[in-house]
């Protein structure tokens, strides 16, 4: 009994079953207006079959994203917890994020093939030697985990791991943590490998 509350616990706090249940009453109210409207849109019962089945079988996929993932705007969003058990500095930083009024953060860096990566991040970011890292930097002179991005107080933010060689803005060494500008570079040792910065907060990422 006690495995099962906390189970139902852990379903509960992930969303899970919040997401079946809203799923479900979507799928039985489409489904319902489907049928009452076969014979005018020329649908054929086996493919209201199909279709049944089909909208049941994506049951156990979305149980597994809501499991995986909080399921908000603007994207999915790995879980916390989750996140704190394989970085615990990205878990710390996604604890504290706050997207609101930030807008996102786009980098730009050179990969170990020396072609160019950009993305955009809405999300905490973590920065590192170590695979996994959503900015993957192999530099030996780069710590496995190095530093940390996440939006707070409207504001994104730099939080240098306690690396070995450090993290500077435009040449300026953070210690601990900065506020990013809205355009820099972010350098991880004096003479090491550089990711470009640039944050915007342009009215369509807001969130309200």
């Amino acid at each position: 009994m006690k495995h099962l509350r906390a189970i139902l616990t852990e379903l509960t706090r992930r969303r899970v079953l919040r997401v079946m249940w809203v799923y479900l009453a979507g799928f039985v109210v489409f489904a319902a207006t489907i049928y009452s409207l076969k014979d005018a849109l020329g649908i054929s019962d086996v493919w209201l079959r199909w279709g049944f089945w089909a909208g049941l079988a994506l049951i156990p996929l979305l149980a597994i994203i809501a499991w995986r993932y909080d399921m908000v705007p603007p994207q999915l969003v790995r879980d916390a917890r989750d996140v704190a058990l394989e970085n615990p500095a990205l878990g710390w930083a996604a604890m504290r994020h706050d997207a609101k009024d930030a807008g996102f953060v786009l980098l730009a860096w050179q990969t170990d093939d020396a072609s160019k990566s950009e993305r955009r991040f809405f999300q905490p970011v973590s920065i590192g030697r170590e695979t996994g890292n959503d900015v993957e930097l192999p530099d030996p002179r780069v710590s496995r985990h190095h530093a940390v991005l996440w939006a707070e107080a409207g504001a994104w933010r730099v939080r240098d791991l306690d690396s070995a060689n450090g993290t500077f803005i435009d040449a300026a060494r953070v210690a601990g943590q900065a506020i990013l500008p809205q355009s820099c570079e972010l350098r991880f040792h004096p003479n090491g490998p550089i990711v470009a910065v640039c944050v915007t907060r342009s009215p369509e990422t807001l969130v309200g």
